[in-house]
């Protein structure tokens, strides 16, 4: 039998992350950046204040995102969830389809475009 958690365990967890984010940010990264130690930026979009309400079923959900209306530019690789102070709390895999973050303009962002997040969630796991 697999390890699992209870719903209360995944929800703490969640919250956990949720409530360190809050203010924080999502920053796109680039090909070549490890993900124990990021590197060169791509896009910096803001969390709000509030970034994710009280988890639900081990599942967070963030408010509204602020666009970046002027990235760096890059190629994406991956991404982090980051507290205001850039300490990383989550990486992201991120493709153009079917990965944690989907960048449906493809992966290549050139500098001063705008980079948007319409939804973001962060599940812990069972």
């Amino acid at each position: 039998m697999a390890t699992t958690h209870t719903t209360t365990f995944r929800n703490l967890v969640a919250d956990l992350i949720g409530d360190t984010v809050d203010a924080g940010k999502l920053v796109f990264r680039i090909t070549g950046s490890t993900a124990d130690v990021p590197t060169t930026a791509v896009a910096t979009l803001t969390l709000n204040a509030a970034a994710f309400p009280a988890a639900s079923g081990g599942v967070i959900t963030a408010a509204a995102i602020t666009s970046d209306t002027n990235a760096a530019g890059g190629t994406v690789a991956f991404a982090t969830i980051e507290t205001s102070t850039s300490v990383v709390k989550a990486h992201c895999a991120v493709a153009a389809s079917g990965s944690d973050i989907d960048l449906t303009n493809g992966l290549t962002v050139t500098a001063g475009d705008t980079v948007s997040c319409s939804a973001l969630t962060y599940t812990a796991m069972p």
